[in-house]
């Protein structure tokens, strides 16, 4: 049975893994996305890895499957709870992961609405693709955190966003 499991890889290397796992014909996902980041005055984007240290494989596990995956040069460990038996992702999670993914595809950063009284509404983008039950909204640094589930751990996850513009006119 195919199931979605998490490498451990060197911080840095998750692009060079993903690839090669793919080349050997495996499904593989390390999310990324075009985050925003004040330089100078003025907003621009740069590549950034959604969870560095982590590539996320599709396989049927085997004793084979784990020794091709392992010779691969930059993986560390299969995830799991005593490093032997590696966990699986569970079925919210992968579809996390895809929405993450977003086909192999940089993410652009959410929109979002700033309410009266406070708290926002997620406009377009990833964001809203996900039942978050509470979002962190930093107008400041245009980013969002949420909290996700991996291999049934909790991690937060930070995301870029855009407002609807009002932050413009008061930043400098």
């Amino acid at each position: 049975m195919i199931r979605w499991y998490v490498l451990q890889v060197s911080t840095g290397q998750e692009t060079a893994v993903r690839e090669a796992l793919q080349g050997l014909g495996i499904r593989a996902a390390a999310p990324r996305e075009e985050r925003l980041i004040r330089s100078g005055g003025g907003w621009t984007t740069k590549v950034y890895t959604l969870l560095p240290g982590y590539v996320f494989l599709a396989l049927e596990y085997s004793a084979e499957s784990y020794y091709r995956v392992k010779a691969i040069p930059h993986v560390l460990r299969f995830l799991g709870p005593n490093g032997l038996t590696p966990s699986h992702l569970t079925h919210l999670e992968v579809e996390w992961l895809r929405l993450l993914d977003n086909g192999g595809e940089l993410l652009k950063p959410s929109r979002v609405e700033e309410l009266p009284g406070g708290g926002v509404r997620i406009v377009e983008g990833v964001l809203r693709g996900f039942p978050v039950s509470s979002i962190d909204y930093d107008k400041r640094t245009r980013r969002a955190k949420v909290e996700i589930s991996l291999c049934g751990e909790p991690k937060t996850l930070t995301l870029s966003v855009e407002g609807d513009g009002s932050e413009e006119a008061g930043s400098s």
